[in-house]
């Protein structure tokens, strides 16, 4: 798909996500904030922020009938079992993370990677959110904000973020 497919393509997603949520609206990030890395990926510490809808089972799930969306997040302890993870969303098929979490949260993968020390370790926390906010106010302003003072706070190196 070239620039212009692209460029056509999301257009139509932004007017059909329009069309669908009179409370969507559209946040552009206009810079891109690179920063080199302080440390070979092979010693870094990475985590994971999700926004496929993944908590553990014991916390609450996202509010799927608020029409502004849920921007809140839930913490994932870096040794929870796959198993202990659940999707909560409305707005993707979750048929493929109900049967294996690591498509959308790859928590395992993240794991072998260190042990194969490709990575220097998993993080010991990992967030989740669930991706529909059709504002993004909250997320960049409150929830983006707040997941990056914790994973500083943890000594994270890099995040590896994942979609639903």
């Amino acid at each position: 798909m070239n620039k212009e497919e692209l460029r056509a393509k999301h257009g139509r997603w932004i007017a059909l996500v329009t069309d669908m949520h009179a409370e969507f609206r559209y946040t552009s990030n206009p810079s891109v904030a690179w920063t080199k890395p302080r440390k070979p990926l092979r010693d870094a510490t990475v985590a994971l922020v999700c926004t496929a809808g993944i908590h553990l089972k014991s916390q609450t799930p996202y509010d799927l009938l608020n029409p502004h969306g849920d921007w809140s997040f839930r913490e994932i302890p870096g040794d929870t079992p796959a198993e202990a993870i659940v999707v909560t969303h409305s707005h993707y098929d979750t048929e493929a993370p109900e049967r294996d979490i690591d498509c959308v949260f790859p928590i395992r993968t993240l794991r072998t990677l260190a042990q194969r020390g490709v990575i220097g370790a998993s993080a010991q926390i990992h967030y989740g959110m669930m991706g529909f906010v059709p504002n993004g106010a909250p997320i960049a302003e409150e929830t983006g904000p707040e997941i990056a003072r914790r994973l500083a706070r943890a000594d994270v190196d890099a995040v590896l973020l994942t979609p639903g």
